[in-house]
């Protein structure tokens, strides 16, 4: 078979078609599959290959052929480059030198069956896209006319492939910061100098209730309650002049017909590589201000409790004292009486004393834990037992008030560690509170009646890691506005004379260094329901 080289006019007229499929291509695929056409029909009966590599990665290259088949390994192998090809594709040095590229004067044939043929690398602009391939079947060698005549075809099919990774290099970087904003915690919007949005992340959009298409394309100003409008489009009109500005306090609206505090900054973008030069947009990057007042309101509340703590330890100072002389005169006069056959009732009497001695002793150690916790060992605790004897020390308020008190313990209860003082101070506070609420009830029905309510301890497994411990009533409930506040010191429900507002911050204090959880629900007895949850360690 003789091979004639193709004519200038067909080399003019392939480099006009492949540069006619280059604006119509819209990826490397399609981009070298029709430029192999081209150039089959240019140089017919060879065998044709395009590897294109990239060789910043060790990935493998990808290899398109035509006339013929290709060796297995090829996708893996380096790409090999004769010297003088290497010249005259004007390479970088360090592309020369690059582990990736090998440089003999012996072409490598990437085809099967075929020994006589050349490569010409696809550079442009000092840069290795891949390697063309032509190879001819054996008494078929028509190097010297072919190389020469595809050569503009090759370097004009390495453009191409250049401007094709760079429109896939810009589209990933265009994604990968879209990613970035999407996914950033901050609330962050973009308008234009005509007022319009043009950017929304995922966190503005979760704040605000909005869809995305609700806000893109819309006058920022419309969301803005007018009060505040002419504030903000102050500072907007500034950002499009240049000007900065941060800790701008907006007052967002929602979807729910509600506005959510954010705080702001403000800031022009200009056209890059002119600095000074004309503003385009404006982007505003926000916070919630309200996760910012709770963490304010989580120091304020941590400097009451030291403050508390330190109150706490003074009190205790002076009640030590005292209290252990009533617990040892108590204890003395008990054996006293004991030893004299003194009557049952008044030795019991004596008992309880020394008894509630020792509790107002015990409250007084758990009140100082706010400035230094007590440092007490956690033990084996059956809570079972702590659950029957904090219900026990109550009994006398449930009497009192006609109440029904409910105990359901689940029997496979497990053992957990903890301070059972702790926890017997904590149910006896929830069981206290109530019952308090259950009278409440009962004495705004019906003033002086004894109340016929009801309270229900539960404690049950929750998981395999967790236990629940549950007191419920049939009181009026707590409003969800106080359920948080509740917890705060001082802070209390009861009339005056009534409650100090230090029980239930005693108690969140004790769950918390226990690792567990406080937290309240409405009651299936009406009322409320304080869920306290304990890990099993």
């Amino acid at each position: 078979m003789t091979f004639s080289p193709p004519t200038t006019d067909a080399q003019l007229a392939a480099c006009q078609t492949l540069a006619i499929e280059l604006a119509r291509a819209t990826s490397e695929p399609a981009l070298v599959e029709r430029a192999l056409d081209v150039l089959a029909q240019l140089i017919p009966n060879r065998a044709l290959c395009v590897r294109v590599v990239d060789l910043r990665t060790r990935e493998p290259a990808r290899a398109y052929v035509r006339g013929s088949a290709i060796r297995e390994s090829l996708i893996g192998d380096d790409i090999v480059i004769s010297e003088v090809a290497l010249a005259h594709a004007r390479l970088k040095s360090a592309v020369a030198a690059s582990a990736r590229v090998r440089v003999r004067d012996r072409w490598d044939s990437p085809f099967t069956g075929i020994a006589t043929g050349f490569a010409i690398p696809l550079a442009a602009a000092g840069e290795i896209y891949g390697v063309l391939d032509v190879g001819y079947a054996p008494g078929n060698d028509a190097r010297a006319g072919d190389e020469p005549a595809i050569h503009t075809f090759a370097v004009q099919l390495a453009v191409a492939l250049r401007t094709v990774k760079l429109q896939d290099d810009a589209l990933g970087l265009r994604d990968y910061q879209a990613r970035l904003l999407e996914s950033a915690n901050a609330l962050i919007l973009g308008i234009d100098r005509s007022w319009r949005i043009t950017v929304c992340n995922r966190a503005l959009l979760d704040l605000t209730g909005f869809a995305r298409d609700e806000m893109l394309g819309r006058d920022v100003r419309d969301f803005i309650p007018s009060e505040q409008r002419q504030h903000l489009t102050s500072a907007f009109a500034a950002a499009l002049l240049g000007q900065h500005h941060t800790a701008v306090t907006v007052a967002l609206p929602t979807r729910a017909g509600s506005t959510v505090r954010t705080v702001w900054s403000i800031a022009p973008v200009g056209r890059a590589g002119a600095p000074g030069g004309p503003i385009d947009a404006v982007v505003a990057i926000g916070q919630d201000q309200s996760k910012i007042e709770a963490l304010q309101e989580q120091i304020v509340r941590a400097e009451r409790l030291a403050t508390l703590g330190e109150l706490a330890a003074g009190v205790v100072h002076e009640l030590n004292n005292p209290l252990t002389s009533i617990t040892v005169y108590a204890e003395y006069l008990v054996r006293k009486l004991e030893s004299q056959g003194a009557e049952a009732p008044d030795v019991e009497k004596l008992r309880r004393i020394g008894a509630s001695a020792q509790r107002i002793l015990r409250f007084s150690r758990d009140l100082v834990q706010y400035a230094r916790p007590s440092g007490r060992d956690l033990e084996p605790v059956d809570v079972a037992a702590v659950v029957r004897q904090s219900v026990s020390i109550c009994e006398h308020l449930v009497d009192r008030g006609g109440i029904m008190l409910g105990v359901e313990v689940d029997p496979e209860l497990p053992i957990i560690r903890a301070i059972a003082g702790q926890l017997e101070q904590v149910l006896i506070n929830l069981i206290t509170n109530a019952v308090h609420a259950v009278e409440s009830v009962a004495r705004e029905s019906r003033p002086g009646d004894r109340s016929d309510g009801h309270v229900i301890v539960r404690a049950q497994v929750e998981g395999p890691s967790t236990i629940v411990i549950e007191v419920a009533d049939s009181g009026p409930g707590i409003p969800e506005a106080d359920r948080e506040k509740i917890f705060e010191p001082f802070f209390t429900t009861k009339p005056d004379g009534k409650g100090t507002g230090l029980g239930l911050p005693i108690v969140r204090n004790i769950i918390e260094q226990h690792r567990g959880e406080i937290s309240i629900t409405s009651s299936d007895l009406g009322g409320a329901a304080f869920r306290v949850i304990l890990p099993v360690l």
